[in-house]
């Protein structure tokens, strides 16, 4: 750079000896040029401030050798040049003379005679052209510092050379655009003021069109050549194009761009480019139905903002956030109303791009505030809404493959959005659509799909935040008329709208307790089509209604399920004596009501000669007496309902159908506890269930086995001892059956054996987990905790599965909190049998009984041998 008087230290002004110089190095230019571009183009590998000198100089050299000289020059080496012209033909009648010059003289004679004329200009142009095109790998370097060094280099070829090097000026231009898009401030702000300089000295040359014209054709080249460079680029290449893309639509503008938006075929081309480019990529769309009433604030089932929306050929997120940019800059720039009729026009025409052009179509709404285009949403609005492109089938059948379904649950995800988006446009003028649009997201908001139920509920908020309300559960309230009547009307026909399921999900959920006369008629209203015969179909839909609604009420009164825990028996303490003394004391009880009823009864012998009449007008003012009826009245709204359910929910119990019976056990057990206060009430539904309940028991589907004890755990806890005899003699015969064969099925399976993942498994898990606390709770005697040590003391075997062993253990140790003499001496039973024979003499002692050395290898040693520590540990015995 020194050598060529292009550093910085050197004088500039000094316009003769720049001349001077550029004569002189113009005999070695070519391998100048040649090999600064080659180190320019090192790559990535090479430290970029070799890229950047290489750069700085290789753009200073053409700018000094081939820069525009001043008019009067021009004209003299056109003279110069003619003269040449008559003097070489004159030269060339001398023929010999000129062969005589050896080749030192030849090159000397040439270097003197060469000048920087116009002609010469031309073909160094036509020569760096080639060399400018590969200009395009530098513009996507990584470093900001390249960029910005090729960015002035381009600024100073085009400011000193713009007449010599016409026939490339336009290509640097595109790398100037391209450069103003860049995600570096220096390079886009130093770029975007050249392109501002140079578009100011098109304008005053008179002779040359505008910089915009002349740009327009080079618009619709790269529009063609776009979607074939971004499926085969690199990241950085693809961001560099597209940053091209965003600076032509930037440099347009709003004077230039709608006119070419008016050309119907312009307009379809730009559209259909940016279709291929933005090809959406769902093969990592799950299709499983994993959301319930339960996962709607779930984390788990959240996806990231955008994490579901996967482009096929772009993977940078800079590409992508350039994408929705260019988006932007399409509705702010060109005329939104020409584009929205063409993409609406497009997604009708071709619905394979239906998914390409909604996002497009989405992303363009983000940009466009103008209220006077309000009625382009209706148009919108209409479009998505309608049958046959909101309602897609999201699950894989026969007529819709996996890929398909896939495409179909993203293509929802994009209608939903771009509902929200115009009501973030719109704010509270969109409460026109609201009657049309908001029972739809509903909808969305409650489906099956986790992915659909995010997009929904996301939408709901981004609506209510337009409607100015601050939860869903506000705009819900604020329109109920808008959505309710489609619930009631839909629910007429609810196989042909499934769908309504989802939305009372959703409106029972974001409910509260004033929300409450609304739910209630839903729910009647329910009832009414459960006693319509052509409906019985439907049941099972039904029996989830009132399983959502038990939900629903449980969150609104804010239950908590230790409500059903009862007073814990008195043996339960820790300290022995006071056990004893209680005990006592509820044996003296026990024989005083005895002494009672005895008297009672022989006051009635006694009363035998009383007139029937008497007896009739006293049962009749027994029945008289209003305060049952008032009592009634009293109970609370959501109570009454409860019940009625309740009550819906027990006819379907002894179903043969399996799904309505787990349903409806379901609904029982999670609606039960709710009556815990209202044992009037609870107690005779108690009473209904109890014998449809038993004969689940005998069932011969092991999963309602399950079911059915995990309601009669429910009924244990919420009435205690009212159903211990009924349990003693029809519920647990059947168990001690159940876990018995079941204990020859898991006998020697691992814990890494498949047999955990079956139902028999998880039911042996559940009965051996829960059965000492039923024990507890029933307030069983001796007797009957002895029948239930014996017939589960198998499952303490090594032989076993190690997590029904640990049930086991943990079931005796629940019996021995409760009683720890039965379970004491059931061990010691154990022992004895299956372990070594205990003396029975006065030399018995627990700890020569303990001894480690006795038979650790038996199978029962290990579990029994916890099982007596834990009992010696706690009561002393």
């Amino acid at each position: 750079m020194a050598l060529c008087h292009i550093d910085d230290d050197l004088d500039k002004s000094d316009i003769i000896m720049q001349d001077q110089v550029a004569d002189t190095i113009m005999a070695f230019f070519p391998g100048i040029v040649s090999g600064l571009q080659e180190i320019a183009m090192g790559g990535e590998v090479q430290n970029h401030k070799i890229t950047t000198i290489a750069i700085r100089a290789w753009g200073r050299i053409i700018s000094l050798v081939v820069g525009d000289k001043a008019e009067e020059d021009t004209e003299e080496d056109m003279l110069s040049i003619e003269a040449l012209m008559k003097k070489g033909c004159s030269i060339s009648t001398d023929a010999p003379h000129s062969a005589k010059h050896n080749g030192k003289c030849d090159i000397e004679h040439n270097l003197k005679g060469a000048t920087r004329n116009e002609v010469w200009f031309e073909a160094v142009a036509v020569k760096l052209g080639a060399c400018i095109q590969l200009l395009d790998q530098i513009r996507s370097h990584s470093h900001y510092k390249v960029k910005r060094e090729l960015v002035e280099s381009i600024g100073l070829i085009l400011k000193n050379c713009r007449r010599n090097m016409k026939p490339n000026n336009m290509t640097l231009i595109d790398y100037l655009i391209s450069l103003s898009e860049d995600e570096s401030a220096e390079v886009s702000e130093k770029a975007h003021n050249i392109l501002h300089t140079i578009s100011e000295n098109y304008m005053q040359n008179h002779d040359m069109k505008s910089l915009v014209d002349s740009l327009e054709d080079k618009f619709y080249s790269l529009l063609t050549r776009l979607p074939t460079i971004i499926r085969r680029s690199d990241d950085n290449e693809q961001l560099a194009y597209l940053n091209q893309f965003a600076g032509y639509l930037r440099l347009f503008g709003k004077q230039k761009l709608p006119h070419i938006m008016r050309s119907q075929a312009h307009m379809q081309r730009l559209l259909l480019a940016l279709v291929y480019i933005m090809v959406i990529d769902c093969n990592d769309v799950s299709i499983l139905q994993t959301a319930n009433v339960k996962d709607l604030d779930d984390p788990a089932y959240f996806y990231g903002s955008h994490s579901w929306r996967q482009f096929k050929f772009i993977k940078n997120n800079s590409c992508k956030e350039k994408l929705v940019t260019i988006c932007r800059l399409l509705g702010e720039f060109g005329d939104i109303r020409i584009l929205i009729d063409t993409i609406l026009e497009l997604m009708m025409d071709a619905p394979q791009h239906r998914k390409e052009l909604s996002l497009l179509l989405n992303w363009v709404l983000v940009s466009v505030k103008d209220s006077s285009s309000s009625y382009l949403y209706k148009e919108i609005v209409d479009f998505y809404t309608t049958q046959e492109v909101w309602y897609l089938p999201t699950e894989v059948t026969d007529g819709t493959p996996l890929v398909q379904a896939q495409s179909n649950i993203v293509q929802c995800c994009l209608l939903t959005e771009g509902l929200g988006l115009v009501a973030q446009n719109l704010q509270r003028d969109y409460d026109r659509y609201l009657l049309k649009t908001l029972y739809l997201i509903i909808e969305r908001a409650g489906s099956g799909n986790g992915l659909i139920s995010y997009i929904g509920v996301r939408t709901l908020e981004n609506v209510a935040e337009a409607q100015q309300h601050r939860t869903i559960g506000d705009l819900l309230r604020a329109n109920v008329d808008y959505f309710s009547y489609h619930i009631i009307m839909k629910l007429r026909q609810i196989d042909r709208n499934p769908g309504v399921l989802d939305v009372i999900k959703v409106v029972m959920k974001y409910s509260r307790l004033d929300f409450l006369p609304h739910l209630k008629g839903i729910v009647e209203d329910v009832f009414r089509q459960l006693s319509i015969p052509h409906h019985q179909k439907d049941t099972y839909s039904f029996l989830k209604i009132f399983y959502t609604f038990i939900i629903c009420i449980k969150t609104l009164i804010n239950w908590d399920d230790t409500k059903v825990t009862k007073v814990e028996d008195a043996r339960a303490t820790n300290n022995p004596s006071e056990t004893i003394i209680l005990s006592l004391l509820e044996y003296y009880n026990a024989k005083k009501i005895d002494e009672k009823i005895e008297d009672d009864i022989e006051e009635t012998e006694s009363d035998t000669n009383v007139p029937d009449t008497e007896l009739l007008e006293e049962t009749n003012e027994d029945y008289s007496n209003p305060s049952a009826e008032d009592k009634e009245d009293k109970l609370p709204t959501h109570i009454r309902i409860i019940i009625d359910v309740m009550k819906r929910c027990i006819h379907f119990l002894p179903s043969k159908d399996v799904q309505k019976s787990l349903m409806a056990m379901q609904t029982l057990q999670e609606g039960l506890p709710i009556l815990i206060e209202w044992e009037n009430e609870l107690l005779p539904l108690v009473h209904q269930l109890w014998h449809p309940l038993t004969d689940r028991f005998n069932d011969e589907n092991v999963l309602v086995i399950n079911h059915a004890w995990q309601l009669l755990h429910v009924l244990a806890n919420v009435s205690n001892d009212f159903i211990r005899s009924r349990t003693l003699r029809e519920v647990l015969p059947s168990v001690f059956k159940f876990l018995t064969e079941s204990s020859k099925e898991s006998i020697n399976k691992s814990s890494v054996n498949i047999y955990k993942f079956t139902q028999t498994y998880k039911s042996q898990y559940e009965l051996l987990s829960t059965l000492g606390i039923i024990a507890r709770l029933l307030k069983l005697c001796e007797h009957e905790l002895w029948q239930i040590l014996s017939n589960t003391q198998s499952y303490l075997s090594a032989r076993q599965h190690t997590a029904l062993q640990a049930c086991c253990v943990k079931l005796y140790k629940d019996i021995a909190d409760y009683n720890g003499d039965i379970a004491w001496v059931k061990c010691l039973s154990i022992w004895n049998s299956k372990v070594a024979r205990i003396v029975p003499d006065a030399t018995f002692d627990m700890k020569n009984l303990l001894i480690p050395d006795v038979a650790p290898s038996n199978e029962y040693y290990r579990n029994v041998n916890e099982i007596i520590v834990y009992i010696q540990q706690n009561a002393h015995y």
